[in-house]
């Protein structure tokens, strides 16, 4: 190689690095666009990821995974357990890159872990009396629900008359009987589990929706903290109140 030509060769060689490391922040750029924003319902609604900012509790945790992008793709297009699939809202380009965004970042959290630590231990729970429900409504404020209830938007309406997503509507919830909303299928589970819908038993519920009534479909991993679950049905219960 002439010394004339190795300036030249090693001036492209730094532009297409360049050039390279560009395109690939605007590919992420791009993913994290759809998985915040374009997707309908939002990836971040359901799921937490750190790169993205995301704090969803619906679905799990895409940091405590390290997906392939043919395993995101295969989740993303035809959707998995009460994910709805994206086939007809997205395009095959926007679900490749969403895809690829999502298997590039995630994994590597402790979310797990800490969320193992900082959760009640049984015995722990069961030590701790049943708040009353009177007392649940009291200490509830329903300006702070209606922020908490957004991690429950993406599955639940709450309109009177509303319609039923993944999840049934929600208006009314409070004091209403069990699995009773007009042609919503619940599982066998919750509609054995009967009774009515008090405040202490959905804040049960709340906490931990699979052990509270083992077998549900629902699969959110529960709001840990009393006053989140306090604020939640304060807030669903002034919707009907104001009626």
């Amino acid at each position: 190689m002439t010394p004339s030509l190795t300036p030249r060769l090693g001036g492209a060689l730094f532009l297409a690095l360049i050039g390279s490391a560009a395109a690939a922040d605007a590919s992420l750029d791009a993913g994290r666009a759809l998985f915040n924003e374009t997707a309908q319902p939002q990836c971040a609604l359901c799921h937490s990821l750190k790169d993205a900012g995301a704090e969803g509790e619906i679905g799990p945790n895409l940091d405590d995974f390290k997906p392939t992008v043919e395993q995101v793709r295969a989740a993303v297009t035809s959707g998995i357990g009460i994910m709805p699939g994206f086939a007809e809202t997205l395009t095959d380009a926007e679900i490749e890159t969403l895809s690829t965004y999502v298997a590039t970042v995630a994994g590597g959290s402790d979310a797990a872990a800490q969320s193992d630590a900082s959760a009640p231990t049984e015995d722990a729970a069961a030590a701790e009396p049943e708040t009353p429900g009177a007392e649940i409504l009291a200490q509830g404020d329903p300006a702070a629900g209606e922020k908490v209830f957004r991690k429950c938007k993406a599955c639940h309406t709450v309109e009177e008359d509303g319609p039923s997503r993944v999840g049934p509507n929600l208006y009314g919830i409070v004091g209403a009987s069990v699995a009773a909303v007009d042609g919503f299928r619940y599982s066998g589970a919750l509609t054995d589990h009967g009774g009515d819908w008090t405040p202490d038993r959905l804040a049960t519920f709340l906490a931990n929706p699979r052990k509270a009534v083992p077998g549900t479909k629902m699969s959110f991993a529960g709001l840990r903290k009393p006053e989140d679950q306090a604020d939640v049905i304060a807030y669903l219960a002034s919707l009907s109140d104001a009626d």
